[in-house]
């Protein structure tokens, strides 16, 4: 079934640990529809995959009733310097030094914009959602995984990586957790979904998916739950009170599926970072002659397909200055 023109309109696609999507996202960052599949590059190889990809791409073209002003995409990993695909990906390494941009453009005959997840991520909050107005802008993104991405008066910052560096690696207790890249008592061992578990097993005696953790705080009728991600929040806030000196956010959001957990999540974060940070950014903002204005931490605003709608943002851009000169 066609979608009925909504404006301009541009192709979005996402590489997730999981799954991928694709769909068609409108240029105010409504999604118009969407379609999955796995993400099971490993089990079945790159050739099998990329030709799955490239038909869940079709079927989403094939829906526009009107011009498509391009595919932007995004992938789990870190992109290479020409923005072309990415370089490494713990999760998936088969698709490791493949040129998604000219396949892509080759296949499609449409411009191809590429960003790696951390940004699109946070490029979606900053555009659509909670960084809307901000001129320093620090979203972490919360899952399996763990990252955050920073904008600056309206630029991802991308020194390292096509992002703002590993940040979700940055050491809270040294001789920790391990995480999945193998560094000891991180941020992601602490804060990510293996963290989540792992506290879990110790508060309910049981194991326990954080799916269920996430959802029972969420809806406040599993106190075991709210305790186990108020202890999350805590970390969150260790995480953000270091990062905030680095980058000197005026505003930091936490999305992701973690940060559904909400309001307890947020509280935790909030208390930490403030008993953490003191009058740091109080002190910066009265004297900096208003070119900081302190930092205040809410939750995202945007749900869902955060990674797809972000990775189309640079075409609406382009678009708007073709057309206002």
């Amino acid at each position: 079934m066609k979608i009925p023109a909504q404006g301009p309109i541009a192709l979005g696609f996402d590489i997730g640990g999981s799954s991928t999507k694709a769909g068609l996202v409108s240029g105010t960052g409504a999604v118009v529809a969407v379609k999955r599949i796995p993400t099971d590059v490993e089990q079945i190889g790159l050739e099998r995959f990329l030709e799955k990809l490239l038909l869940l791409i079709r079927e989403m073209l094939d829906r526009a009733d009107d011009k498509v002003l391009g595919i932007g995409g995004t992938f789990l990993g870190w992109i290479d310097e020409a923005r072309s695909g990415p370089y490494m990906s713990f999760n998936a390494p088969k698709l490791h030094g493949i040129n998604l941009r000219k396949i892509l453009g080759q296949e499609f005959g449409l411009p191809v914009e590429l960003i790696d997840d951390t940004n699109a991520h946070t490029m979606a909050e900053y555009t659509y959602g909670a960084g809307r107005g901000s001129r320093r802008f620090m979203n972490l993104a919360m899952g399996t995984g763990l990252s955050a991405g920073v904008i600056l008066y309206g630029e991802p910052l991308q020194f390292t990586s096509g992002c703002a560096g590993d940040t979700g690696h940055l050491i809270l207790r040294p001789g920790g957790p391990q995480c999945s890249a193998g560094c000891k008592g991180c941020s992601e061992a602490f804060i990510g979904v293996a963290g989540i578990e792992r506290l879990a097993v110790e508060k309910y005696g049981s194991p326990m998916t954080a799916r269920r953790v996430i959802e029972g705080c969420r809806n406040g009728n599993d106190p075991i739950a709210v305790a186990v991600m108020t202890e999350i929040g805590g970390y969150v806030g260790e995480l953000l009170a270091s990062l905030s000196h680095i980058f000197l956010p005026e505003r930091i959001s936490l999305s992701g599926g973690s940060a559904h957990a909400g309001e307890p999540l947020l509280a935790a974060a909030r208390e930490r970072f403030e008993y953490l940070t003191g009058d740091y950014h109080r002190l910066y903002s009265s004297n900096s002659g208003g070119s900081y204005r302190g930092v205040e931490i809410l939750l995202g605003t945007l749900k869902g397909e955060t990674g797809m709608i972000g990775a189309t943002v640079g075409l609406f851009h382009e678009n708007s200055a073709t057309q206002n000169p």
